[in-house]
């Protein structure tokens, strides 16, 4: 099983432009992937998500606008500055199966990059919770561990 909550250091971690991460959310069923993974593996016109629920991970692949089994990434803007959000409830679902999360929270994981298969993969063991904010304004806080 995987840990339901990282122990976070004191120090207060930066995701900006340049840290290639997602966001899962099981209530929204949607994934939020920042515009530094499309850059990381190349700026593709479309990605293909694998689900490994022996390694606990999500790969996300390169591919073209034209593969059938590809998500299209269409415009120059998700490439450059914006990022892009997708709507998966059914791949939310698989994940939630395999692992002990809260639903209620959303997770961010950071990419490790694979040279050989130009590939982006993210190891749910080391995600960190955060709460959804039921507020239109403010960022959300992240979940101190209890250990």
């Amino acid at each position: 099983m995987v840990p339901q909550y990282r122990k976070l250091s004191p120090k207060q971690i930066i995701y900006d432009n340049n840290c290639p991460y997602i966001d899962i959310q099981y209530e929204s069923g949607r994934m939020f992937i920042s515009n530094a993974v499309f850059r990381l593996i190349g700026n593709p016109t479309g990605i293909r998500f694998w689900w490994s629920s022996v390694k606990s991970a999500i790969i996300i692949e390169p591919t073209t606008i034209e593969n059938p089994e590809g998500f299209p990434v269409i415009g120059e803007q998700y490439r450059k500055d914006r990022s892009m959000f997708i709507g998966c409830c059914s791949f939310m679902d698989e994940i939630w199966r395999s692992i002990d999360w809260d639903k209620m929270l959303r997770y961010r994981i950071v990419a490790k990059y694979n040279i050989p298969t130009n590939t982006a993969t993210f190891e749910l063991d080391g995600a960190v919770a955060f709460e959804i904010s039921r507020k239109k304004i403010g960022r959300p806080r992240k979940i101190e561990s209890s250990e």
